[in-house]
């Protein structure tokens, strides 16, 4: 297989990005370091609704929305001293098979979008990712391979090879380099980035995944079943998070300032500090990590790029780096395949980091906020264990509390506009008017044809078709006014190879509310391009400008 683009790391931003470039017919070649057998550690609870679009295009959505949770199962997020112990704030959230919409509604805000956030660990995600990867002809999936080298020169990257079970090297060469290789990245230390931001002060936590029989009939006889349910006591602060629904079970603990590793006896105490009570469990694996707030100081070096952890790590509060990441590769990949197959310069690329680098910045500080706001609340009552007693000091503690947490902290759990209100403001290909954006909200999200906002939501009237199922793999012009002549956009488009498809919109009423130019440009990662009343006097210097080959 002609080498188009390597990737190092099959986790799900590595796959995704194979699968789209695939999906785009680029071939790919992805290095993994772990066996085609070995799990993933179950991080990254919350699969974004942003991220299910993506795997809805790439036929793979519904395959996962089969894993994780059964469909009943309570998404409630829970705060109590622990599980067996006194509850004092619930944020309730629908189940994934919640049959009532005006319960969707009330609860995740109704979601601008044909896929709703899915309560599944990256565990299970990589699973289906690693199965429906290997369905795609043009993907060379090497797992027990590891990036030990990597030159450039004349267009060109040469990455070494090592097999992690003989020994043996090679040399692989292709156009350009993905590095999605996780927050230790081999490849982005290979050339030279580093990664600014430094600690945020917020500590270090334990983690624990455990099998317990125990823990379900335990949660149902006392408070009830929650999602993720994080605990406050005098042991410390953590949460303890459904997985499976049933045995299979993710805990955080902060750790003491004098402990550096993991023991029985830390796991025991741990444990026995969430649940409120001592459980039979087995340990499936445990890890001590940092709450950093890192993002890389440039995406780019040459013709290698970061995308994921290898870019950007942060407290995982509103469940977005995995997302993010996955974001930032299908970002990368359009630009990729529009380059390598010849309707785009290669100036397209620099478009990347001035996207994205600034969506790092943006979703890291929100993170690290969300992560403080709490801390900072459940900290606001001293001695933490007033939380658990009773009497009027008590009650009183707690619903400072409650209150606190409902305003600051539940924004985290429907962050809509995390999902899908992130604006892209300094684009080169990104053609802007003198509309201005919606305000970024962690929650609430504005739908707009502003330039450089996702184009919004709707579907078709006819047959409930979204639009997002419609769109072309290259470049789409809704049309809300089908009087107006586009064919200088379609021949504009047609002279340098560009995939172009244009959709009358003007007789959907769903798309009245939102779409208010008469014709808007939306590119392959579904964000506003150039929009108008009319076609631009030179729709070719439009349609270089979108694909990096305007002035």
């Amino acid at each position: 297989m002609a080498n188009g683009v390597i990737i190092a790391g099959a986790g799900p931003v590595g796959l995704v990005s194979a699968m789209d470039l695939a999906w785009r017919g680029i071939p790919v070649t992805v290095i993994e370091k772990r066996t085609d057998e070995a799990p993933a550690h179950p991080r990254c609870n919350t699969t974004s609704a942003r991220t299910m679009e993506i795997l809805r295009r790439l036929g793979c959505n519904e395959e996962y929305r089969a894993c994780g949770l059964r469909s009943d199962y309570p998404n409630d997020v829970t705060y109590s001293t622990a599980l067996t112990g006194v509850e004092f704030a619930r944020y309730h959230l629908p189940a994934a098979g919640a049959g009532s919409l005006a319960e969707r509604v009330a609860h995740d805000g109704g979601w601008h979008s044909a896929e709703r956030p899915h309560r599944a660990t990256q565990f299970y995600l990589e699973r289906v990712l690693r199965a429906h990867a290997q369905t795609f002809d043009l993907i060379d999936l090497r797992f027990c391979q590891e990036v030990v080298g990597v030159e450039q020169s004349s267009g060109e990257v040469r990455v070494e090879v090592r097999h992690t079970e003989t020994g043996k090297t090679e040399t692989l060469t292709a156009p350009y380099v993905m590095a999605c290789d996780g927050g230790r990245s081999d490849v982005r230390k290979a050339v030279g980035i580093e990664m600014a931001g430094g600690y945020t002060g917020l500590g270090r936590m334990q983690s624990v995944v455990f099998r317990s029989k125990e823990v379900k009939s335990i949660m149902e006889g006392h408070n009830g079943l929650g999602w993720m349910n994080w605990v406050v006591n005098e042991a410390g602060r953590g949460a303890t998070i459904a997985i499976d629904g049933d045995e299979l079970w993710l805990t955080h603990l902060n750790l003491m300032p004098d402990q550096e590793e993991v023991t029985p006896e830390t796991i025991e105490r741990h444990i026995t500090s969430v649940v409120g009570r001592k459980v039979h469990y087995e340990v499936e694996h445990t890890e001590i990590w940092q709450l950093n707030r890192l993002v890389a100081e440039r995406y780019r070096e040459g013709n290698v790029f970061l995308a994921g952890d290898a870019a950007h790590i942060w407290p995982p509060y509103a469940g977005h780096g995995m997302n993010t990441g996955i974001e930032d590769g299908i970002s990368l990949t359009w630009m990729l395949a529009a380059v390598l197959k010849g309707w785009a310069p290669e100036s397209l690329l620099d478009a990347y980091e001035a996207e994205r680098h600034t969506v790092g910045e943006k979703v890291s500080r929100a993170a690290e906020g969300l992560a403080a706001a709490q801390i900072e609340i459940l900290g606001s009552v001293g001695d933490v264990s007033v939380l658990g007693e009773s009497g009027s000091e008590a009650d009183c503690a707690r619903k400072k509390v409650r209150n606190q947490l409902v305003m600051r902290d539940s924004v985290q759990f429907c962050p809509e506009g995390m999902n899908f209100g992130l604006h892209y403001d300094e684009s080169p290909v990104i053609a802007y008017d003198d509309g201005q954006p919606p305000a970024y909200e962690i929650r609430k999200y504005t739908p707009t044809t502003v330039p450089g906002c996702r184009a919004p939501y709707f579907a078709f009237i006819e047959d409930g078709v979204p639009l997002y199922d419609r769109l072309s793999q290259g470049y789409t012009l809704l049309r809300s006014d089908d009087s107006i002549d586009v064919s200088g956009f379609v021949a504009a488009a047609e002279g340098c190879g560009m995939p172009f498809k244009v959709i009358d919109i003007e007789f959907e009423p769903a798309a009245r509310e939102f779409y208010d130019k008469a014709l808007v440009l939306v590119r392959p990662d579904d964000r506003v391009a150039w929009r108008g009343d009319a076609m631009p006097s030179d729709p070719i210097s439009v349609i270089d400008k979108v694909r990096g080959a305007g002035g």
